[in-house]
């Protein structure tokens, strides 16, 4: 019994801080990383935990983002089919309305058709200024996207417009940096 008691005792006072491991997905759902399913039952859904997890997210030198919070750190990293996007991104938008765009659980960061940029493979993205500690872009995610689509005219070459509140509003195409060149987004 006293040993027990010892090996409960020494293991709850670990020196080593505990690692969680999370991945953000297309739609701006964040998951336990490792999980079989990632569907919107399995995604984490509590707002304030999902505030405080972008409060404290840091880069790090290798690149990976992580944020500590009570002795314990969490990881988080992007995984939206895009692995050049994936490398540059971490906030992706999952709401859109009247107060611009929404990430995390009440994060906003306001919209601005002339931020809007347009990859290749179809995907939106929208300059970070609120936010920049994150990068200079945000990925929309795909409903959000999907709720823009019906206003985007995308014309000859690379001419893609948003037709905004009664006015037309270019939106730039953006690449990603790789270490394979020549390469835009897929």
């Amino acid at each position: 019994m006293l040993r027990v008691a010892a090996r409960l005792r020494s293991s709850s006072t670990s020196s080593s801080p505990r690692h969680y491991k999370y991945v953000i997905d297309h739609s701006g759902a964040v998951h336990l990383d490792g999980a079989r399913e990632r569907t919107l039952a399995t995604a984490y859904r509590d707002k304030k935990f999902l505030d405080e997890l972008y409060r404290g997210l840091r880069r790090r030198r290798s690149g990976r983002w992580a944020s500590q919070c009570l002795g314990e750190y969490s990881l988080l990293r992007a995984d939206t089919g895009d692995r050049a996007a994936d490398a540059e991104i971490i906030v992706v938008f999952d709401k859109h309305d009247d107060d611009g765009l929404g990430y995390a659980g009440t994060l906003r960061e306001p919209f601005d058709p002339a931020r809007l940029r347009w990859c290749a493979s179809g995907r939106l993205y929208h300059e970070l200024t609120t936010a920049s500690r994150f990068g200079e872009l945000g990925l929309v995610g795909s409903h959000v996207a999907h709720g823009l689509s019906e206003r985007l005219d995308v014309r000859a070459g690379d001419d893609v417009r948003l037709e905004w509140r009664g006015a037309s509003h270019p939106v730039a195409p953006v690449a990603f940096p790789t270490a394979e060149p020549p390469f835009v987004c897929s």
